[in-house]
């Protein structure tokens, strides 16, 4: 089959694509391009794909994106047995080595009258983000039929833009574990706070986050992985109180450090909070880690080597904007005092 004209005009239109080509275009026809011009497209085409088969690993295991063979190809050529242990592959690839679902040499083919495979046409829908009960829609010309592989699947919610059962097995696979999560105190002084925060899957299916912080319990879950980064709701059990989590992961898998963000209300005022959090991976999984009491640690505190809490407080030391609070106002004339020339 032909790849539909809609979606080669959403592809050349693209952002991402037209920046990276950058006016290296031939009168703007595709048909003209060079093949160095069609692997430059390629390469933003296949990381994008990449960042969305991170988040959605059914992609490849239902076989829409990559068929059977090919996986089970790709296992055997990294030493691998399991799904997960490619889409960890995936995720260890780092920016600038770049999986290779679509060539160039592909892309140049299809634009100039070649026949496409419905595995590739899937893809191009992965990376132009079409929600999949979509798929069909786009891909169809007048004298095409539907897509036998989407038809198979057409009742699970893939790829979902947003969290799913997917995201959470990564997050199974990945990031469970005992953490210490450092984050700097709102009650004005130059504190660290260090206390232990675990990710721990139960038999339902759940992630689920226990954590003291000040001397309040923390009972949260874990929502989910969402544009490379994973999402966290924790409810205090001590009093009326959510906190929000935000975690940058990226493309890494089992990283130590997570920097992220948390949204909580200042013990001082009352008012919105944000503070900068950092959370280091513990190597064991100590039976007791819950029980490990908070610390509070001073920006003045000396320390006799540079070990985990040195790095971490020096970090807090030398950053700024590690706490952001917000104001209190009803009308415009409000903001406007606050503006400080």
């Amino acid at each position: 089959m032909l790849l539909a004209e809609k979606i080669k005009l959403a592809i050349e239109e693209h952002p991402d694509i037209v920046a990276a080509l950058n006016n290296k275009t031939k009168n703007g026809r595709w048909e003209g391009f060079t093949r160095t011009q069609f692997n430059l497209a390629a390469k933003v085409i296949n990381r994008q794909i990449s960042k969305e088969v991170l988040v959605n690993p059914d992609l490849v295991e239902m076989n829409l994106i990559m068929g059977k063979q090919h996986l089970d190809k790709q296992l055997r050529s990294i030493r691998a047995g399991h799904i997960y242990d490619f889409i960890k592959y995936l995720g260890g690839l780092g920016e600038y080595r770049v999986y290779n679902w679509i060539s160039g040499k592909t892309l140049q083919s299809y634009w100039n009258g070649g026949e496409a495979k419905y595995v590739k046409i899937n893809a191009l829908a992965v990376f132009l983000q079409i929600p999949f009960a979509d798929w069909d829609e786009w891909q169809k010309s007048p004298d095409q039929k539907r897509n036998p592989y989407n038809e198979r699947i057409q009742k699970l919610p893939l790829p979902g833009i947003g969290f799913n059962r997917s995201s959470l097995a990564i997050v199974k696979s990945y990031y469970l574990g005992n953490y210490f999560l450092y984050y700097p105190k709102t009650d004005g002084s130059r504190n660290v706070i260090k206390t232990p925060f675990i990710l721990k899957a139960l038999d339902n299916g759940q992630v689920v986050v226990r954590s003291v912080s000040e001397g309040h319990r923390y009972s949260g879950k874990v929502i989910g992985i969402r544009d490379g980064c994973l999402y966290i709701n924790c409810q205090n059990l001590d009093f009326e109180e959510m906190e929000q989590y935000v975690f940058n992961i990226g493309l890494e898998t089992k990283p130590q450090v997570l920097f992220g963000v948390s949204t909580t209300v200042s013990v001082r005022n009352r008012r919105p909070v944000a503070l900068k959090n950092i959370l280091v991976k513990q190597a064991g999984d100590e039976k007791n880690f819950d029980n490990i009491a908070e610390t509070e640690i001073s920006f003045d505190q000396l320390f006799n080597s540079e070990n985990e809490e040195a790095i971490i407080v020096n970090y807090f030391k030398h950053t700024t904007n590690n706490i952001i609070t917000t104001n209190s106002c009803r009308k415009l004339e409000d903001v406007k005092k606050l503006v400080v020339i």
